[in-house]
């Protein structure tokens, strides 16, 4: 997902009344804007606090749309979290090597050791990198908030089944962890299977500009052997498609085949490409890493075992799952009419009732429960390793330069100042102790 102007922020402050609620106090929310940026620039407050809210309050940092990746953030410019003109950013930017920096958060600005890292990823590594760099990682599945909002009036389209094709593919991008859909995309020539599907190929990367022949592959395995602008269109979807639907693509075919963000990983991590079929009621097949399938089942949907084959879920070697999820298709295409009449109408069972519990309160407050329930666990860890140790060792270094001790626009009064050493003191006692 690249940046969209999708208006996010109102899932930002749904999360941040549930976190104030949980804590007791404020809380301050950074997230990623535009929606779907990756720069570490374009992490920025939710809203605008004051000074003093922020160096007391704990920071909830949401990479929760993107998978986690440390290492892009691993070593980068300091991130300048108060106002664009104030001396301790002229400060930050002349002293750069003397203030500690933890990833995503850059200098530490507030009491609190630890942020609160809202992800939604499971099975991850990335969660491990995480825990040990000052950040408690909070899980929730938040696509699928993302996705009531995003498919909300799917609720109330009655589809009208004309089948031309067996299959709907939405294929834009292919950069980063999307390299397999270009093999993917050669796979079903290669079955001859492109027939059967509603699909498209971009020859040129939509978000990087380049030709696949020229792209270096992160995973050389993936890179095609075929010319595929000889065999499919190119895409005409904006970056911002996949926060919509088209009714007269789940009417003209059977089965969705989601090409999902991550693939060759060992993470789970289902964005709102997989939750689209079910809040249009179509059945699916999901390219997505081993064991998506059961996450599904997971928060109460049903998939399609007893209908067709889906051991490919349980497939652990990216290749292997590409090559048996294409082999389920082609034996899906080939069905005799009369087997595919009674197979179909056993899986638009199963899709009537993922739409319906999509759309349930069942499951959207087991979304939110699961987010608050970890939240709480969070909390609780972050007063438990408390120390403003980080926050003292920065007073420090800025009381020994004459820049700071000497400035004259203070963004805070002596008394908040006071207020906020004592809140710091009260848990760097247990350093002294």
């Amino acid at each position: 997902m690249c940046s969209m102007t999708v208006p996010l922020d109102r899932l930002y402050h749904f999360v941040e009344n549930i976190a104030q609620e949980i804590y007791g106090n404020l809380v301050v929310i950074y997230r990623f804007y535009p929606h779907g940026s990756k720069k570490i620039q374009d992490l920025t407050l939710s809203k605008e606090q004051s000074v003093k809210t922020y160096l007391v309050s704990p920071e909830i940092i949401c990479n929760d749309q993107e998978p986690l990746n440390y290492d892009l953030y691993h070593n980068f410019d300091i991130r300048l979290q108060e106002s664009p003109n104030s001396i301790l950013n002229t400060i930050y930017s002349q002293h750069s090597s003397k203030f500690p920096t933890f990833n995503l958060r850059g200098p530490i600005t507030n009491i609190w050791d630890h942020a609160l890292l809202l992800h939604s990823e499971d099975r991850s590594a990335q969660v491990e990198l995480y825990k040990n760099t000052q950040f408690i990682p909070v899980y929730y599945w938040s696509h699928a908030v993302i996705a009531k909002d995003w498919f909300r009036y799917a609720e109330h389209v009655a589809q009208k089944k004309n089948v031309n094709q067996t299959f709907l593919i939405y294929n834009r991008a292919w950069s980063g962890t999307r390299e397999y859909r270009l093999r993917f995309a050669e796979l079903l020539i290669q079955t001859n299977l492109q027939k059967h599907c509603q699909t498209t190929v971009n020859p040129i990367e939509p978000e990087l500009g380049i030709h696949y022949n020229t792209h270096q592959f992160c995973n050389p395995i993936w890179r095609p052997q075929t010319v595929l602008e000889n065999y499919f269109p190119a895409s005409l979807a904006h970056s911002g498609y996949s926060a919509d639907f088209d009714i007269e693509d789940y009417q003209s075919t059977d089965v969705e085949v989601v090409l999902e963000t991550l693939f060759d990983d060992s993470r789970l991590h289902l964005t709102e490409k997989s939750l689209r079929p079910i809040a249009c009621g179509q059945p699916f097949i999901i390219v997505g890493t081993s064991g998506s399938l059961e996450y599904l089942r997971r928060y109460g949907f049903k998939t399609f075992a007893d209908i067709w084959d889906e051991s490919y879920d349980l497939v652990e070697n990216p290749q292997e799952r590409l090559i048996q999820i294409a082999e389920l298709m082609k034996l899906i295409a080939n069905w005799p009419a009369d087997v595919r009449e009674n197979k179909m109408a056993q899986a638009r069972v199963v899709a009537d009732y993922n739409h319906q519990h999509f759309f349930s309160k069942e499951f959207f407050d087991l979304v939110v429960d699961e987010l608050k329930t970890n939240l709480v666990t969070a909390f609780e860890q972050i007063e438990e390793k408390n120390t403003s140790s980080f926050f003292m060792q920065r007073q420090k270094i800025l009381n020994s330069i004459p820049e700071w001790v000497n400035r004259s626009d203070r963004n805070t009064t002596p008394e908040e100042d006071q207020q906020v050493l004592a809140q710091a003191l009260k848990y760097y006692q247990r350093i002294k102790s």
